[in-house]
């Protein structure tokens, strides 16, 4: 496959969703389903204004579409956001889109708390982020279109055979405002997909539906945790997986922590593969020629 083939906006935002995963299970899902709600629509509406001044100035610009798209093989140049900044502020994204991508991988290796081999699966997910990374863009979202319909299977799984056991009086609002700048700040982490617009195809556009589905599904989550465990339990950092330990399904329990297990796994691995992408398309960091296209070009200089 070209590794300069554009993304569609339809993979953008499975990217995105399926990143959006893992902060909603394992923060925005402890407070109480209120800020959850205005913390949720903050950030849904923070994005949508950041993707029309993407979406206006990429298409506004000579220079955007296809003419934007990954440069050739082994002549790889920095992005325009890149040449703009001066280097502290290169050095200082550079810095925030590693350590997003380390995050991702750590949190997600929370999806086997009781191993020893957690650090172990960090290590992997950062491993294979990097692999899919470096196929570009185009691979990922491809990537993330399939993993976005597993996601949405396990943890619709566990919601959805929840919902009978909601406690109303346990719906109450707790917490405060910080919680509901806390989700507004966990919902804002995908966003970084807007790093992508330069890698879309021609004619498409960046999606905003990712931003509002994220926001309800971070409500719903919360509302069903805070509403089964009580507000108190729902505080817990492994919430939402005590919450699966003891799903009823036909008056049967059933422990579905291995599907939650899987499915935050998968999103850290998908928002650590986003924050990779869009660090090497900023810095412009791709695979060089190949070894026969290399072979060649010393020829032609021969002649």
């Amino acid at each position: 496959m070209n590794n300069r083939s554009g993304i569609s906006s339809r993979q953008l935002g499975a990217l995105a969703l399926t990143a959006a995963g893992l902060p909603i299970f394992r923060l925005c899902c402890r407070v109480s389903w209120v800020w959850a709600l205005a913390g949720g629509l903050a950030a849904a509406g923070t994005l949508s204004v950041l993707t029309a001044l993407a979406e206006r100035r990429r298409t506004g610009s000579p220079s955007s579409g296809a003419a934007r798209h990954l440069p050739p093989r082994g002549k790889a140049s920095p992005s325009g956001a890149a040449r703009r900044l001066p280097p502290r502020g290169k050095a200082l994204w550079g810095v925030l889109l590693g350590a997003g991508a380390l995050a991702a991988a750590w949190e997600s290796a929370y999806a086997f708390p009781e191993t020893a081999g957690s650090r172990l699966a960090a290590g992997l997910v950062l491993i294979l982020s990097a692999a899919a990374a470096r196929k570009g863009a185009a691979a990922a979202g491809r990537c993330a279109g399939i993993l976005l319909w597993i996601t949405g299977g396990l943890y619709g799984t566990v919601l959805v055979f929840s919902l009978s056991e909601i406690r109303a009086e346990w719906l109450a609002p707790t917490g405060g405002p910080l919680d509901a700048l806390k989700v507004w700040g966990a919902l804002l982490l995908p966003g970084a997909a807007l790093g992508l617009r330069g890698a879309l195809e021609p004619g498409a556009r960046l999606p905003r539906w990712p931003w509002w589905a994220a926001a309800g599904l971070a409500v719903l989550a919360s509302a069903v945790t805070g509403g089964i465990l009580s507000p108190a339990l729902a505080r817990d950092p492994e919430a939402f997986r005590t919450l699966a330990r003891g799903v009823s399904v036909l008056g049967v329990i059933r422990r579905f922590e291995a599907l939650v297990n899987g499915a935050m796994l998968m999103s850290g691995f998908a928002l650590c593969t986003l924050y990779i992408v869009v660090f090497l398309r900023f810095f412009a960091i791709y695979r060089g020629p190949k070894k026969s296209e290399k072979k060649f070009e010393k020829t032609q200089k021969k002649c």
